[in-house]
């Protein structure tokens, strides 16, 4: 604390006020005769230098606490002063301490309620995003600049997210001090849906935030919607299209057909299909379904992998006799273990085989083979990986065209419908190999070129003991 020192001017106006009585007194005795004029002169002076000097220190000792009250006022860290003379009227110096310890306590008491609100507001999964009355961005929180970028702050919010429809909101709750909700997409870089709630501020704060704006990405949550609007329909219509033609069937065999041996036998044998079509349709389905509910639950058991495909490969010979087409098989020696379970590992094989069968060319070679590999795709469940066990199946058929490619395994997706149907397809076979690889933290990959065939690669990982 540095030391202060009381200006003349301040010091002179202090000592008459405190000594304008005794002047009073000693001029009246002058007035009276009982003092001399001389005599009057000499004790002013005595006064005035006997005030000077008591003055003097408390003047000096107000200066001091006025400094450091207004040094704590600017939320400076100040020690308390030493006050001499004010200190020992009534214990002042100690109340000051007292003060400085309190003022530290409650600062630091607000700083770890800011730092805390601070790290909450920060590390919300909700977006945030605060503007002023411009509709400027004033603040933002990690996950709104984890889509929108760094170093929002002081930008507008239209070049931010340019979305007519928000902004447009946003202008009306500032206008109408009532909060919205909507929903909106932006198109650039890529399609996201938001959930967007607008509320404002009743006053504008001293940094100037007005309006908050929470959001939330809905895209994945539209696109699981859309998704099951779609499964709902298509197999509606999967189902709808055997039913239909089995009613037709049985009303024709009771009507015009009840007495024909010939059309019987006929339309039983095509219903029989129709019937087996649902049932494959259905136990797919079901599938699918028994997959999705065990998504989470990672096997970890060891599996010999090399026996599954070998047994389920013996299971194509006649099929791919029927084509003229050779399955040719070849498996690594020693192939490791991976972590898998049995049966759903077996329905991998068998639908990717099935399929290489089906779409392949007739005189053509189906290969199947297995490996270790060390060349991993770009995929999350195999960043920590260094090799795996690699299943191939390679057709020589017509090929899938590139951008029917990223949406090859979603349910009923069909490249073909008319083709599919003809094979005798359901439209979810690769959806459940995808389902079965997510769940075993696996990945597939696909290649393919028209006019020459495709190749499906599943990738696994490998069993430590």
């Amino acid at each position: 604390m540095r030391k202060n020192y009381v200006s003349f001017s301040t010091l002179l106006k202090s000592v008459l006020i405190v000594t304008s009585p005794a002047l009073v007194v000693l001029a009246v005795y002058v007035f009276f005769g009982m003092l001399v004029l001389s005599q009057a002169m000499y004790a002013c002076g005595l006064v005035f230098l006997a005030t000077g000097a008591l003055i003097y220190p408390f003047l000096s000792n107000l200066s001091t606490l006025t400094h450091y009250v207004n040094e704590i006022a600017q939320d400076k860290r100040v020690a308390p002063p030493a006050l001499s003379f004010l200190g020992s009227a009534g214990e002042l110096s100690e109340a000051l301490n007292r003060l400085q310890a309190g003022w530290d306590v409650k600062k630091k008491q607000m700083e770890t309620i800011i730092t805390e609100r601070e790290i909450l507001v920060d590390t919300l999964p909700d977006i945030l995003i605060m503007v002023n009355d411009d509709k400027k961005v004033v603040r933002t929180n990690r996950a709104a600049r984890a889509i929108f970028g760094q170093n929002l702050a002081g930008k507008a919010l239209d070049d931010v997210i340019p979305n007519r429809y928000l902004l447009n909101a946003i202008s009306s709750v500032i206008q109408d001090l009532k909060g919205r909700e909507i929903e909106f997409r932006i198109e650039d870089p890529m399609v996201r849906d938001f959930l967007a709630i607008i509320e404002r501020f009743p006053v504008p704060t001293a940094g100037g935030i007005s309006t908050v704006i929470t959001m939330n990405d809905i895209t994945e949550l539209k696109s699981v919607e859309q998704m099951r609007a779609d499964f709902v329909a298509n197999a509606s219509h999967e189902l709808r299209t055997p039913l239909a033609s089995i009613k037709g069937f049985v009303e024709t065999l009771m009507g015009p057909a009840k007495d024909d041996p010939e059309a019987r036998e006929e339309f039983l044998a095509i219903m029989l299909e129709q019937a087996d079509r649902m049932q494959q349709l259905i136990g797919d389905l079901l599938s699918l379904s028994k997959i999705e509910m065990n998504v989470h639950a990672v096997p970890t058991e060891p599996l010999d992998f090399a026996a599954v495909v070998r047994k389920e490969a013996d299971t194509f010979v006649r099929m791919a006799a029927e084509k003229n087409q050779r399955l040719v098989v070849t498996i690594h020696d020693n192939l490791p273990q991976v972590k898998g379970e049995a049966n759903e590992l077996a329905q991998v094989v068998h639908n990717l085989i099935s399929n290489a069968i089906k779409y392949g060319f007739a005189d053509s070679d189906v290969t199947v083979s297995a490996k270790i590999t060390t060349e991993l795709p770009q995929d999350l469940n195999m960043r920590n990986l260094s090799r795996v066990v690699a299943l191939s199946v390679r057709d020589q058929g017509e090929g899938i065209a590139k951008q029917h490619l990223p949406r090859l395994m979603e349910r009923f997706y069909r490249v073909d419908s008319a083709r599919t149907r003809q094979v005798g397809g359901t439209g979810l076979g690769l959806a459940i190999v995808k389902g079965i690889i997510q769940r075993h933290r696996g990945a597939i990959t696909v290649d393919s070129v028209v006019g020459e065939g495709t190749n499906f690669t599943v990738y696994l990982p490998i069993y430590e003991a």
